[in-house]
């Protein structure tokens, strides 16, 4: 009995000392906190966005050769633009797709040195990506590289020349013959696709920003239709049969500068300007038909391709350029 109740007492006495004890964690080591509500980890540098409308006021001039045949073309015209760019500064880097076409023309064209003649039409249209990276400076300016592909159509409207069609022999009475059958035409359609490699740079001042490139166009491809363009030295024995085909190379520059202004953080006005300058040549291919004489029989017809090798050619385009976006 006496070791019953000694026993009560000392687990009685263990229990008013333990508390006091438990309360005091000094001695423990530090435990990890529990994580905050708004644990993800940020991005310091997201991904930038930027897209907008250009109104570009062009002004181009181009000359051809062909042979001893010659055409110099001036237009002006007034072309509409979408484009959409995305940054990203953690590396420094940024890659921009534009887009646009001439909703009204004017000019003048004049063959072999000629007078002039105000140009019946004109297209104009172009889309191109470029890629940049500026490795040499911060989140508020940068200069470095770009690279970039371009398809332009710039074709002038300066006539048709006609060709034949299903040419056919005509009788025309006493021994005389002549080429006849159906008639065709095409406009002039000047395809380019050209690479630029070259530099870049921007400038962020907080309420303005400057952009420029400058870029050489190490190779540039045209091909087409000069659907102008008519073969010398025709007759009724001897006519053209189909339009001109072009296929050549070029090269040159382009460059484009801009301002900007910033009215809102995410409201962008810039005024500038950009021009491109190709010059190269092309070989052109066309198909010709000529009555060949067969004795007291009617003569046949017999079709012939010919090709002109290295015709020169050159081309600028130049003007200013406005351009409204929003910056996300």
């Amino acid at each position: 009995m006496k070791r019953t109740i000694l026993g009560i007492a000392t687990i009685a006495a263990l229990g008013m000392t333990l508390p006091s004890s438990a309360a005091d964690y000094s001695n423990f080591p530090e435990l990890r906190p529990a994580y905050p509500e708004s644990w993800e980890t940020s991005d310091a540098n997201p991904l930038r966005f930027e897209a907008g409308v250009r109104y570009w006021y062009s002004m181009g001039h181009q000359e051809h050769n062909i042979g001893t045949a010659s055409q110099t073309m001036d237009t002006k015209t007034s072309s509409g633009e979408v484009f959409a760019r995305v940054e990203d500064p953690s590396t420094q880097t940024f890659a921009e797709a534009f887009g646009g076409y001439g909703i009204s023309h004017g000019g003048t064209y004049s063959n072999n040195g000629g007078a002039s003649n105000d140009l019946l039409a004109a297209r104009l249209g172009y889309v191109g990506a470029d890629y940049g990276w500026l490795p040499w400076g911060n989140e508020s300016g940068g200069f470095g590289f770009i690279t970039g592909y371009q398809y332009t159509n710039d074709s002038p409207d300066t006539g048709r020349a006609s060709f034949r069609v299903s040419p056919t022999v005509v009788d025309n009475g006493g021994g005389i013959y002549s080429i006849g059958g159906g008639g065709d035409s095409k406009i002039n359609n000047f395809e380019i696709h050209s690479l630029k490699l070259g530099l870049a740079g921007k400038a962020d001042f907080g309420g303005f920003d400057v952009q420029g490139e400058a870029a050489a166009i190490p190779y540039s491809w045209i091909t087409g239709t000069y659907g102008a363009f008519a073969i010398p030295g025709q007759t009724s024995a001897f006519q053209q049969a189909s339009a001109t085909q072009i296929n050549g190379h070029a090269y040159g520059a382009t460059g484009k500068v801009m301002v900007g202004f910033h009215p809102t953080e995410n409201l962008t006005i810039r005024v500038g300007g950009r021009a491109t300058y190709l010059s190269g040549q092309y070989d052109t291919t066309y198909d010709a038909v000529r009555l060949v004489p067969n004795g007291v029989n009617p003569p046949t017809l017999a079709t012939q391709r010919y090709i002109s090798n290295n015709n020169p050619f050159n081309m600028i385009r130049y003007g200013a350029l406005f351009e409204l976006s929003g910056r996300f």
